[in-house]
Formats: C-alpha cells, sequence, structure tokens
C-alpha cells in the first residue's frame, strides 16, 4: 500500500515538474541578463510598449529592482549565494496564498519574494500586523510583471498572470511556472526536488 502511493506521489511530482519546465524553453546561455529599467516609477511605457521578455531555464534571471514595504530597495541580484523564489501574485489580495509556501521554503533555506502590481503603502497596510515569512515588494509601474512576461495587457484593464521563478544561488533560472497558479504544497514539493533533490 505504501509503496503504490509513493509511486502514485512521484507519477504527480514528475507531471508537475514536467509542467513547470514546459512553460519554458531550454537556451544556452547567452550573455548577461539586460540591465533594468531606468525609468522612474509612475513614467511606464503603455501596454504594447513595455519590455517584456521570456524567463528561460538556464539563463541569468532577469535583476530588477523594486521596493519593500518599509520603502528600501532591494535587487535581486543582492540576493546571490541563496536560491530565491519569486513569486508573481495576481492582487495584493492574493498575497496570503504566499505564506503557506514561504514558511515551507524557510525551512529549506530559500528565501521568497512576492512581486505585485500594486504601490508599495497598500502592500503594507495589506500585511499590517502580521508576521509573514516573504518579502513583499511593489511593482507600481507593472515594469518587471512585464519583463517576466506576466502582464496581459490584451483585456480591457492590464492585468498580472501568477506565476514564479526558482533562482539557484548564481542567479540562474533552474525553474518556472508562468501564467499558471500551482497549490502551495505542490510547488514547494517542486522546489524541494530542485534545491534537495528528494
Amino acid at each position: 500500500m505504501h509503496r503504490a502511493f509513493v509511486s502514485s506521489m512521484w507519477l504527480v511530482v514528475a507531471c508537475l515538474a514536467g509542467a513547470a519546465l514546459a512553460q519554458t524553453e531550454f537556451k544556452p546561455n547567452q550573455g548577461p541578463a539586460p540591465p533594468p529599467s531606468n525609468r522612474a516609477p509612475g513614467n511606464a511605457a503603455p501596454g504594447p510598449g513595455r519590455v517584456s521578455t521570456r524567463v528561460a531555464v538556464g539563463e541569468k534571471a532577469p535583476d530588477f529592482e523594486l521596493t519593500k514595504i518599509d520603502g528600501t530597495p532591494l535587487r535581486l541580484s543582492s540576493l546571490r549565494g541563496h536560491w530565491v523564489m519569486v513569486w508573481f501574485v495576481e492582487n495584493r489580495d492574493s498575497l496570503y496564498t504566499v505564506e503557506p509556501l514561504a514558511v515551507t521554503l524557510e525551512k529549506m533555506g530559500v528565501r521568497t519574494l512576492a512581486v505585485c502590481y500594486d504601490k508599495s503603502q497598500a502592500l503594507a497596510q495589506r500585511v499590517r500586523g502580521r508576521e509573514i515569512a516573504y518579502i513583499p515588494l511593489a511593482d507600481p509601474t507593472g515594469d518587471i510583471v512585464s519583463l517576466y512576461g506576466l502582464l496581459d495587457s490584451h483585456s480591457t484593464r492590464e492585468s498580472v498572470r501568477p506565476g514564479f521563478v526558482l533562482v539557484n544561488p548564481v542567479g540562474d533560472v533552474r525553474m518556472a511556472l508562468l501564467g499558471h497558479q500551482l497549490p502551495s504544497a505542490d510547488a514547494s514539493r517542486l522546489v524541494q526536488l530542485a534545491v534537495v533533490g528528494e
């Protein structure tokens, strides 16, 4: 009975890993990632004029700098030497979905960043009074969400598609699931396989 359960669990994990890896294309590293946008907040290019890219497993994660809820900036590349989960939430009300994942990943030594297309004050208000295991990052212009290919500007109002990118300690994309939401337990299991290998 136990062996059948373990076998079926590995089958589910293999299917999820295949789905996560299928969201990207494998490409050889073709040099450094493009520099982050120097555009001042509030001066974002309208929908179709935004920079957008395909995030590929094995390439450097596009670097960015966003504001934490305390007003201080955080650059992705400053976390080199650590595994980092960059979780893109659809809106500030979706932040609650990050907590269970972040708690589990913290035990594995993985830092979790929650990127939200909103202002830092709005994010601070949403998490006020709570102890959180992740770092909420405000992307008020949507430039970073767009850079990672998750800004849907084809609808009447721009919206964010959910997704995540797992970045290894040298800054390479190890795993990406873009445009789909995965339950926290499944995402943490995939990360565990990538980080620990078990």
